[in-house]
């Protein structure tokens, strides 16, 4: 039994009916995280410590490292890469926080975050994407937490509107498949007279 300073929160290692146990105590005070620990051996001792749900105890880092060895084989080579560039922005964030501390408030101000930073909604969606794909598996599969906080949170809105010009020779052949007195004007004359022509 210890403790250990993980990104500046005191985590206690114990064993309980003979399983490894690991879980934050959610403090910075390791004076604090020494009467967590104290407590925790007190009802070990007198069989009153009952598991608290894996979400209580696994990382979103536990999470992206096992969905990354289970899910990856499944993935095309481009999609896993992209995986990977997406937690380069996602881990440095969310990597030492257990399960249970990603909810949807933390999720939506990751977004904003992104949007802040200049991510285009497309790359933030496909980060979001991983996130709600993962706690999909880690709920249903491997049971590891009761529900999925990204069932509340708004993907991006994506605008892929994209101004496009005729080069001049895709204008050449429009004017010869046009009206017979469209090809004799330029563009915007002939735009007007084949509207006449239509009305």
């Amino acid at each position: 039994m210890g403790l250990i300073k993980r990104t500046k929160v005191w985590w206690m290692n114990f064993v309980c009916q003979g399983r490894q146990v690991r879980r934050s105590t959610g403090t910075t005070d390791k004076r604090l995280a020494d009467a967590i620990l104290s407590k925790i051996k007190v009802q070990i001792a007198e069989g009153r410590y009952f598991e608290t749900r894996e979400e209580q105890e696994r990382t979103f880092r536990e999470m992206m490292d096992r969905y990354l060895k289970e899910r990856a084989v499944l993935k095309a080579p481009k999609s896993h890469l992209r995986d990977r560039q997406a937690l380069n922005h996602l881990l440095p964030v969310f990597g030492e926080k257990v399960l249970a501390e990603m909810t949807p408030k933390l999720l939506a101000g990751y977004k904003a975050q992104r949007r802040i930073e200049g991510a285009a909604p497309a790359t933030v969606n496909k980060e979001l994407q991983l996130v709600r794909h993962a706690f999909n598996v880690a709920m249903r599969e491997w049971e590891w937490c009761r529900e999925n906080p990204m069932h509340r949170v708004a993907m991006e809105r994506v605008h892929n509107e994209i101004d496009r010009w005729l080069t001049a020779d895709e204008e050449q052949r429009l004017l010869k498949a046009s009206r017979p007195g469209c090809a004799r004007s330029s563009c915007s004359p002939c735009t007007q007279e084949c509207a006449r022509g239509r009305s």
